[in-house]
């Protein structure tokens, strides 16, 4: 069965990229009736926290994304010692002690020689008396995972394709800090070991780390799962699509903005290949959509402003009834049926009813127009009121015709260049409403 995890960690906000990852991975669950798992990657302790992991939870649960299985990285410790141990006694993991100071001055020397910044695994020549009387001197090794340098990596990747990377142009990386506490390189890899990933579906910022973590991977277990590597998203306007705090593209702050949250997935779930960003879009159609193999490999540029229109044409497709319960919870004193189907196509986020109900129910600000015209079109007002008997009447009258006719009828009424269509402005106003109107825009 196949077996996906989505795997944050808890130490700031989702912003798109992450939750591009995280949708990609579910639809290719579901599209394959696999499961999917959520798991926090908190072994960070100083930075992850409990709010951020609410967070989180909160963002998923407001995408529609269910986890079949849940798991804190926190609760396997016990998990990593383990794996830890059994490398340590086939010496693939070896102690070190440079401070960072020293390892920096190495980078320092291999840069002044045109040399790659890899570790020259100084440690191993350490004979155990100076083991020792380093750690006599209060020195505590962090520990290094000894990678097969003598091998090249190679995997076919779902989006890339066939992609080799010798080992030996790596730095054997470090697994567990001098306090102890383990590195994500190897939490992750037994973690996927455990709870049996079949495919990590992650940013191509990884595929130098999943060289490594194969290595690991081989020397725990065996084998390793089948991995896609996507591009990461970039911003069309500069906006850092990865920072965690105060972004408009944090996901916590387009929910308070009032997005859709199926236009993130119909934007997110096909961007970066040929498929149109459809508002009509459900579940089972992005799931035919989804083709890692027909993924482009350029990073793909978000725009704010596709979630912005693709929230504005989901909105307007809405029923009175598919909206009933959003509007109660605004406390409008003028919930109706007719006021939704005025204003639907012209609201950005649901929360601009509020906007409208103050426009087409309360005082407006006025703006004065050519006095001869607002008297015609009081003159030639009628109860009950007909539209288009209305403009037809004052358009004869004044001579007027197409913008230069309606425009100011619009500002008279709603004291704004643009809105919802006049008809049913008019028809929601009613005979009462549109003549309190143009009379106050005469005494003004």
């Amino acid at each position: 069965m196949v077996r996906v995890r989505f795997a944050p960690s808890p130490t700031g906000l989702l912003h798109v990229g992450n939750v591009r990852i995280a949708i990609l991975n579910y639809l290719f669950a579901k599209k394959n009736k696999g499961k999917f798992i959520l798991r926090l990657d908190d072994t960070d302790q100083e930075r992850s926290t409990k709010e951020s992991e609410n967070f989180i939870l909160e963002d998923l649960k407001w995408l529609g994304i269910q986890w079949d299985e849940f798991y804190r990285q926190s609760e396997n410790i016990s998990k990593y010692e383990i794996a830890a141990n059994r490398l340590k006694s086939c010496g693939r993991i070896y102690p070190c002690y440079e401070t960072k100071e020293e390892l920096s001055l190495k980078r320092k020397i291999q840069s002044t020689k045109m040399a790659p910044p890899i570790y020259d695994r100084a440690a191993l020549s350490l004979t155990e008396q100076e083991a020792k009387k380093m750690e006599a001197a209060g020195r505590k090794p962090y520990w290094r995972f000894r990678l097969n340098d003598t091998q090249v990596m190679e995997w076919t990747d779902l989006v890339h394709g066939k992609i080799s990377i010798p080992l030996s142009s790596i730095s054997d990386p470090i697994l567990i800090k001098p306090d102890g506490s383990f590195v994500y390189t190897l939490a992750s890899v037994v973690d996927d070991i455990d709870m049996r990933i079949t495919h990590i579906i992650r940013g191509d910022d990884h595929i130098t780390n999943t060289a490594v973590q194969m290595d690991i991977f081989q020397a725990i277990f065996g084998k390793y799962p089948a991995f896609a590597h996507v591009p990461l998203l970039s911003s069309i306007d500069g906006i850092d699509v990865s920072k965690r705090y105060r972004s408009p593209l944090s996901i916590v702050n387009m929910r308070n903005d009032g997005v859709e949250p199926r236009a993130l997935w119909c934007i997110l779930a096909t961007h970066g290949t040929a498929n149109n960003k459809d508002p009509a879009d459900n579940l089972e159609t992005l799931m035919k959509k989804l083709s890692f193999e027909k993924m482009s490999l350029s990073s793909p540029k978000f725009n704010p402003e596709e979630i912005k229109l693709l929230t504005k044409k989901i909105i307007a497709e809405k029923s009175f009834d598919d909206v009933k319960a959003d509007l109660e919870k605004l406390k409008l004193k003028n919930i109706s049926q007719k006021f939704w189907d005025t204003i639907k196509g012209n609201l950005y986020s649901i929360k601009d009813v509020v906007f409208w109900e103050e426009i087409l129910f309360d005082k407006i600000d006025i703006i004065k127009e050519d006095e001869n015209f607002v008297n015609q079109m009081l003159k030639t007002l009628q109860n009950p009121m007909d539209f288009e008997q209305w403009i037809k009447d004052l358009s004869q009258i004044s001579g007027r015709r197409g913008k230069n006719l309606f425009h100011p009828i619009r500002i008279v009424l709603t004291g704004l260049n643009n809105g919802p269509e006049l008809i049913k402005v008019v028809g929601l106003l009613g005979y009462d409403g549109v003549k309190l109107r143009i009379e106050n825009n005469l005494k003004a």
